[in-house]
């Protein structure tokens, strides 16, 4: 992942907002932007493909395709073979038709139909289509020139972003480029980082072009998402806000965790949830699942400890003990993981993670509403809380977390790529993860790790953004040790613990 992104996110309505403060201060133009851009452009694939014996360059007639005439420029003032195809000619007067110009006037030539088939592909492409205004799937002849594009089958470097992703929620309505690098230009677009966005934008390398947006965080006048301001985190940037134990410490020090899981059938997901807990620090673990699974769980982790869930007196007392409670992972979708709902009703002030089983009975309102939980939904389970399909939670993922915060209240962790965080007050994208996760009880475990965190003294919304950052990265490590394909929940088990001492990995 790449180490330069910044940490505050912004929607194309923001940048347009930043912009405009800019040429205010500029003459009214950003025309200097597009050209810092366009200079990016080049250098950022040079990096990449040091000495390329042919680039192609794609345009639209927006100020994308005038960072693309810039980059054009560079090529030609340093004597590498290009060509430049172009969607049509800019608006007459626009930034974009200055950048036009500009290379017309060094003898540059703009072709305005795509290449012959039979021509061989380049080097290296340069997509500078169609940028962030896009919010529906792409029109001809942009629609065809993308899948030519595509269809080159070599290094695509993307300016600011994909041609054909939407940048405020990383749908991708239609056809889209597929980068192997997004050079992203004065803020971090959510789009990047979440949804589908993630599997076109390659690596996003960033650059800000000599203007602080920082400064503009949550000061700007967005007419659009995200409605929340808006951050990234990654391991690196939570690695301070760890627990740390001090030679004193003890177990009851490390907080108490009861973990409410594990049907019969379900007995696993219920050691994962806690040997996750276990694994990221907890100092106390304790177990209430059905008592054919009792065995297993000794045999497999026999530092957790353990509840018959159908005594509801010994869980009561469970409750009691605990300073945090997990529910739901393999719980079931029956009238005793209701019950165990109504036991958590009797211990308001107690801190929850809410996942799985226990979320199918939310829309039943049987948890009274609390600040301190987590709830973590994957895109299946947000969309019967909100009454509509996975694939419209997909489309705006940052909506979907705003609306469900909205609705019950704490923080919400929404699963998926690009994980989103929303705890009514700001939105975090989780810049972690990898698709070597993609296998049944990974939630789980992720489960146990806010858990511990809270119990180690870490506020809901803490422990929801670091656990989710320790479990990405986690995932990321085990697959890239073992391999994408075949990479276990308890793989992630030794990643956690090294992990979670706060060591820097690469």
């Amino acid at each position: 992942m790449a180490s330069n992104l910044p940490l505050q996110v912004f929607s194309s309505s923001e940048i347009r907002y930043i912009e405009s403060q800019y040429a205010a201060g500029h003459n009214g133009h950003c025309y200097d932007l597009m050209e810092k851009a366009g200079q990016a452009v080049f250098a950022q694939l040079l990096r990449y493909v040091p000495a390329p014996s042919e680039v192609w360059i794609f345009n639209g007639r927006g100020n994308n395709g005038g960072d693309g005439y810039i980059a054009a420029a560079c090529l030609k003032m340093h004597n590498i073979p290009h060509r430049v195809f172009a969607l049509g000619e800019p608006r007459e007067g626009s930034e974009a038709c200055t950048a036009f110009r500009y290379y017309q006037s060094m003898n540059g030539k703009v072709e305005f139909e795509l290449p012959s088939p039979n021509d061989t592909p380049p080097d290296a492409i340069i997509d500078a289509l169609l940028g962030t205004g896009i919010e529906s799937s792409p029109r001809e002849p942009a629609s065809s020139w993308i899948l030519f594009v595509n269809r080159c089958n070599c290094f695509t470097l993307a300016v600011d972003v994909p041609s054909g992703l939407n940048a405020d929620t990383g749908e991708v309505p239609g056809e889209c480029v597929s980068a192997d690098v997004t050079v992203c230009m004065l803020g971090l677009k959510p789009g990047l980082l979440t949804g589908e966005g993630v599997d076109f934008a390659g690596e996003v390398v960033f650059e800000w072009l000599g203007i602080d947006a920082a400064k503009f965080y949550d000061h700007t006048k967005a007419e659009k998402l995200p409605k929340l301001p808006c951050r990234r985190r990654g391991y690196e940037d939570i690695v301070d806000e760890l627990p740390v134990r001090v030679p004193s410490s003890n177990k009851s020090d490390s907080g108490k965790v009861l973990i409410i899981a594990g049907s019969a059938g379900m007995g696993g997901a219920a050691i994962l949830c806690g040997e996750g807990a276990l694994r990221s620090g907890a100092g106390l673990v304790k177990v209430a699942l059905d008592r054919v699974n009792l065995s297993a769980l000794n045999a497999v982790r026999p530092e957790l400890m353990s509840v018959d869930i159908d005594d509801e007196d010994a869980v009561e007392q469970a409750l009691d003990w605990a300073e945090v409670v997990a529910i739901g992972p393999g719980l079931g979708r029956e009238q005793r993981t209701v019950r165990m709902l109504g036991l958590l009703n009797g211990h308001p002030a107690l801190p929850q993670v809410c996942d799985a089983d226990a979320l199918y009975f939310f829309k039943d309102d049987l948890l009274e509403p609390s600040v301190r939980r987590v709830i973590t939904p994957h895109p299946g389970e947000a969309a019967r809380l909100l009454e509509c399909s996975p694939e419209e939670i997909n489309r705006n993922r940052l909506e979907a977390a705003f609306e469900l915060q909205r609705l019950f209240q704490g923080v919400v962790l929404l699963k998926g790529a690009g994980t989103v965080i929303c705890d009514g007050k700001r939105f975090t994208i989780i810049n972690e993860g990898s698709a070597a996760m993609a296998t049944g009880g990974m939630g789980d475990v992720l489960t146990g790790v806010i858990a511990a965190l809270i119990a180690q003294g870490l506020s809901v919304q803490q422990a929801a953004v670091c656990g989710a950052c320790l479990h990405g990265r986690a995932g990321q490590m085990a697959g890239e040790e073992g391999g994408m394909i075949g990479t276990l929940p308890s793989d992630l088990m030794p990643q956690l613990r090294s992990l979670v001492n706060g060591r820097r990995f690469a």
